[in-house]
């Protein structure tokens, strides 16, 4: 195998070969952060003549090779959807040297504040996965540990005091979902999803209002469907509830998310609605299935596994930076245009 050398640490962290030696010769003219990052990544890439004094100095062997613990905070939905998101998490951190103890809330134990029976554990950081009350979460976020959101409530600076907070990016994607059903000619577009619940739906919602006010258009009360319900419309009844209110039916519908899409497809299916010949109807989220829906779906998509590990790669980066400002971050995603939304000769 190759030796590494000097410069192959320079042009891996982009630093001048000038820099990076006197980083490994733990020269004071180079600042102790830049000293830190060039030590570890050389250690990292196996370079041999490092001293270790200056191992012993930055801790960089005990950092690296101690086996971390990260714990996992998700609800219990076993979907592909968060099996997806998981699986990102658990690569990132097997890269990492890091091992995966997951935590499964239950409903019932998050209103009755009910902490795991494993909350003892040493661990370097938690992921959290799901939007929980604010005080549930202070019961398990005692732990001074680093702690990542995926996503977060409708005002989400609620919890920036507590961690940082990812996003996957819903706001111009809607906007443009949007858009492209008013290209279709639709003009009358309904709105379906509880904005109470978490940023990114609110996000969404925000992104749909943009679009209808760039066409001069203001969105008519009974087709915004945004109030909060049990379920957040993850429930097919409520979904039918909302839909049989209508006094007559929008010519296209922005569902906050694919499940409540599928369900709404499936009520104006049962009604003989054709989607999208009469309804058009969008999603978000990308989820596997909605290629196989008929018609097929268009969805906005997220990547899963990609935002898993994204939310591993802040995570690791925060145990290194715990004394910099909490970080608001948003992840893009891409519209995907399928059959539900295109009328037959505008495609």
């Amino acid at each position: 195998m190759r030796k590494i050398t000097i410069q192959d640490v320079a042009k891996e962290l982009n630093l001048s070969r000038n820099t990076v030696a006197k980083a490994l010769n733990n020269s004071d003219t180079v600042a102790y952060e830049t000293r830190y990052v060039v030590i570890k990544k050389a250690y990292e890439m196996g370079y041999s003549k490092l001293s270790p004094t200056v191992l012993n100095e930055f801790k960089i062997k005990d950092r690296l090779e101690k086996v971390r613990t990260v714990v996992v905070f998700a609800r219990r939905e076993l979907s592909t959807f968060w099996n997806r998101i998981i699986m990102g998490i658990s690569d990132e951190l097997n890269k990492n040297n890091c091992k995966l103890q997951l935590n499964f809330i239950s409903e019932e134990d998050e209103a009755n504040y009910v902490a795991p029976l494993d909350m003892d554990t040493e661990m370097s950081g938690i992921i959290i996965l799901n939007v929980f009350n604010k005080g549930f979460l202070e019961l398990i976020l005692k732990r001074d540990v680093p702690v990542i959101f995926l996503d977060g409530p409708s005002d989400v600076h609620e919890i920036t005091s507590m961690g940082d907070v990812v996003l996957f990016e819903g706001y111009h994607s809607t906007r443009s979902i949007t858009e492209h059903l008013l290209s279709q000619g639709n003009r009358r577009i309904a709105f379906i999803g509880d904005i109470t619940y978490c940023r990114t739906i609110k996000d969404r919602y925000e992104g749909y209002l943009a679009a209808l006010s760039d066409y001069g258009i203001k969105p008519e009360e009974q087709f915004v469907i945004n109030r909060h319900v049990e379920h957040k419309y993850y429930k097919q009844e409520e979904v039918s509830v909302e839909l049989g209110k209508l006094k007559e039916l929008p010519e296209a519908i922005v569902c906050a998310n694919d499940d409540i899409a599928k369900d709404v497809m499936l009520c104006l299916k049962r009604k003989g609605v054709k989607v999208p010949q009469e309804v058009a109807v969008t999603g978000f989220d990308d989820k596997e299935e909605v290629e196989l829906l008929s018609p097929s779906l268009t969805s906005v998509h997220i990547g899963n596994q990609r935002m898993g590990r994204r939310l591993v790669q802040q995570l690791i980066w925060r145990i290194d930076n715990m004394d910099l400002p909490k970080e608001i971050l948003t992840v893009n995603t891409e519209m995907v245009i399928r059959e539900s939304s295109i009328r037959k000769g505008n495609s």
